[in-house]
């Protein structure tokens, strides 16, 4: 038994697992990355879009009799002070709400230079310098465990900005904030993503464990069960139903499965029938062979017709088989051309009608009018050969096929009648599939091979051409198909 070749790429189940703790380490690495390493960066933009915006917003309402109380508002919700100043260098209207406010201690000579360096287009000038707070201090001078002062510094941000009052007399605005250092945040919050991160990742871990068997379990026992469709078994996993694809999954392999049973027993059947074809013209053939040669005399015309007509059979058959394997595979190419179809139908029930005259059957064609259509000949022609064989073959003790065609709504269709005992209501579904027969016990084909059904399903889906069966049991059965009509044919 040769051993399956071992596939090295990752289960489903560990790419689970990969993919999920994968996501949950980038969301903790975002995370690190927003609340210490951009944390500093994030908080001096986000003082800075806060002073710029109360710098407009107190701009826009320097007319307003409430501007004091806006200034109020804004100082004590961001933490900074406001001055608004004349030309003069006096004050207008202050606010502050921070101890180391920097331009409320500012001499009036700083802020008259800070207001020259107002730009004069209206836009607003920024500056972030550092500012001592504090002075260093000798650690070794007191006992126990002191924090170390890594800097005796802050930043302080300053804006100024020209507006105009309204009594259209030039002024200055001035707003400061200090931006206070993050160190001890910074620390506490790399202390708690420690903490959260092994927490995470450990939660993350055992949660794809237990995510992946869950998802992956009932998909390993759907693939094990499809699988054993090489041997022919298949039962539906149980788990398999837990999920509406997975249930999905399992009814197409069901399917799939109960089609290749049923197409594996047909194959079967279509052997045993086509040996019993085969069987019957070699045992003739044989046999009358051996009369000829073991008594004198039997070598006539007539025992060596028997031969030959057999011998004629084995090779429709095998040309038959040929063709069916052809046009099931695609490999015949159709040669589409405008015919005369009426004079090819005619023709062809002329020769089969010579040939069974005398086993008493009667063929019938009587049309009304000649139909051209554009198609390959010799296939439809095969098509049209086929039906009557098969009718011949199931026909009643009247031992008659009749042919008809009728011509509607731009095509043309031809019908082949037979008198036989029909064909059962659920049956009919079934005679066009690949090695379908029916009930009835295996009868000989009057013509042909007994392929035909399987050979003008080809041809005419090749056509895209329309075909169907019309049986009532007791009363006989109407093969027909329909071509488009080709008008001005000649």
């Amino acid at each position: 038994m040769k051993s399956r070749p071992v596939n090295k790429r990752p289960g489903i189940r560990r790419r689970v697992q990969l993919y999920l703790v994968a996501f949950v380490a980038f969301v903790i690495l975002l995370l690190w990355l927003c609340q210490i390493v951009w944390l500093d960066d994030i908080y001096r933009w986000d003082k800075t879009r806060h002073i710029q915006s109360a710098s407009h917003s107190v701009a826009q309402n320097l007319a307003s009799p409430r501007l004091d109380r806006l200034m109020e508002h804004y100082a004590s919700r961001n933490d900074m002070c406001i001055i608004l100043l004349d030309d003069q260098g006096e004050t207008i209207c202050s606010s502050s709400d921070s101890r180391s406010c920097l331009i409320h201690r500012m001499s009036t000579q700083n802020l008259n230079d800070w207001c020259e360096l107002a730009p004069e287009d209206g836009s607003v000038l920024l500056e972030l310098f550092n500012v001592q707070i504090s002075e260093n201090i000798n650690l070794h001078s007191y006992n126990g465990y002191v924090p170390p002062i890594e800097s005796g510094e802050h930043q302080s941000l300053l804006c100024a900005s020209r507006v105009t009052l309204p009594s259209g007399e030039p002024a200055f605005l001035l707003l400061n904030t200090i931006i206070t250092p993050l160190d001890t945040t910074v620390s506490t919050l790399r202390l708690q993503l420690m903490v959260i991160s092994v927490v995470v990742l450990t939660g993350a871990a055992l949660m794809a464990r237990f995510i992946a068997h869950r998802v992956t379990l009932p998909i390993i026992e759907t693939n094990e069960a499809a699988r054993a469709l090489a041997h022919g078994q298949y039962d539906p996993p149980e788990r398999g139903s837990s999920y509406r694809e997975m249930a999905e999954l399992n009814a197409t392999l069901s399917h799939a499965a109960h089609e290749l049973a049923k197409v594996d027993h047909l194959q079967h059947e279509l052997i045993a029938n086509i040996s019993h074809d085969l069987r019957t013209p070699l045992t003739m053939i044989g046999g009358y062979a051996e009369v000829m040669r073991d008594i004198p005399g039997e070598a006539n015309p007539e025992n060596m017709q028997i031969i030959i007509d057999e011998t004629n059979r084995l090779t429709s058959l095998v040309s038959e088989l040929l063709d069916f394997s052809r046009l099931q595979t695609g490999h015949t190419a159709m040669e589409i051309a405008p015919f005369c179809l009426t004079d090819s139908v005619r023709s062809i029930v002329q020769r089969v009608a010579k040939l069974t005259e005398n086993d008493g059957y009667v063929v019938r064609f009587d049309p009304t009018e000649a139909v051209h259509v554009t198609a390959d000949e010799k296939r439809i022609s095969q098509v049209v050969y086929n039906l009557i064989g098969n009718a011949l073959t199931y026909t009643g003790k009247d031992r008659t096929v009749t042919l008809t065609q009728e011509r509607k709504n731009g095509s043309v269709r031809i019908s082949v009648i037979d008198s036989g005992k029909g064909i059962a209501p659920d049956e009919l579904p079934l005679i066009w599939n690949r090695y379908y027969r029916t009930h009835e016990s295996h009868k000989r084909a009057v013509i042909g091979s007994g392929l035909g059904l399987s050979i003008v399903q080809s041809i005419l889906e090749k056509h895209g051409a329309k075909y169907g069966v019309d049986s009532t049991v007791g009363q006989g059965s109407t093969f027909w198909f329909e071509l488009a009509v080709t008008d001005g044919a000649p």
